[in-house]
């Protein structure tokens, strides 16, 4: 029975989101469009409850912490993602991001999904997962979560910008939040996954220290990216006090940023490419 619902639920969210990500989308029609903005909150909810739900069930199908493998961690970072968004915007409703937000958060879903385990009974771990290691894969995939939309923020805040050079005032000119929420968002996501990522990384080496793990050294590829990410995000939080690191330059650097981390993402999913592993 729990095997089974595993397997549902991995299939099922997928298609949530981007069922999801629709509804969402549909707020660039304005008031021409069909109005779905109570559909949207609770659809979000739910959707968030059966992902967590997930990994409830991995965690009691293996008697251990939920996230034993790299496609998991992917799911957490969709999962941290999606919560972190529905908080932000808990107030104020952001439609139109969150259609861009959902969208990210099917497809790491979607590879999660295809590529990680559906029955996690059948699942053998050679080692259990300690406090230490939980606490680093909470804390970084909530600080990936806050890198993602930090950069979203800032690919929305450059859109908008080219928008008003060209004074093309379309449907995302009109439904997006202005500038300066913006590149307000983008800054305080950052700062979110750097404070994120200074612990979640420095618990990280300890473990691996602690743990002795093969082939862990400083100059391997995941580390290296990770600590680039680490220092150019912390860069973009701080950018409203350096000089000459303007907003739209703040908002370049976050899709640099987003482009890197997806890159170390990914990277952290291919066997054999790093020594990082939960298992």
């Amino acid at each position: 029975m729990m095997a089974n619902l595993i397997q549902a639920l991995t299939v099922f969210l997928p298609s949530g989101y981007l069922i999801a990500a629709l509804l969402y989308a549909m707020a660039f029609a304005g008031e021409t469009g069909p109005d779905v903005r109570r559909y949207r909150p609770p659809l979000l909810r739910t959707l968030t409850l059966l992902h967590l739900g997930l990994f409830v069930l991995h965690g009691m199908a293996t008697g251990g912490f939920p996230v034993f493998d790299a496609w998991l961690s992917l799911s957490s970072v969709a999962f941290a993602l999606v919560t972190l968004f529905a908080l932000v915007t808990w107030r104020h409703d952001q439609a139109t991001v969150g259609a861009l937000v959902l969208v990210v958060v099917a497809a790491l879903q979607m590879l999660a999904s295809m590529f990680g385990p559906t029955d996690a009974i059948a699942i053998e771990r050679s080692t259990e997962a300690g406090a230490a290691t939980g606490i680093h894969v909470v804390t970084a995939a909530v600080a990936c979560a806050a890198l993602i939309l930090s950069g979203l923020y800032g690919f929305l805040y450059l859109t908008l910008l080219r928008q008003m050079k060209r004074q093309t005032f379309g449907a995302i000119f009109r439904q997006l939040p202005d500038l300066t929420q913006l590149v307000r968002m983008t800054r305080r996501a950052a700062l979110a996954g750097f404070l994120g990522m200074t612990l979640g990384v420095n618990v990280g080496i300890g473990v691996a220290h602690a743990k002795g793990t093969v082939g862990f050294q400083y100059t391997d590829p995941i580390v290296l990216l990770t600590l680039s990410v680490w220092l150019h995000f912390g860069l973009i939080a701080f950018s409203g006090k350096i000089r000459g690191l303007t907003a739209q330059r703040a908002s370049m650097a976050a899709v640099a940023g987003l482009t890197v981390l997806v890159a170390t993402l990914l990277l952290a999913v291919v066997p054999g490419a790093t020594f990082h592993t939960l298992r």
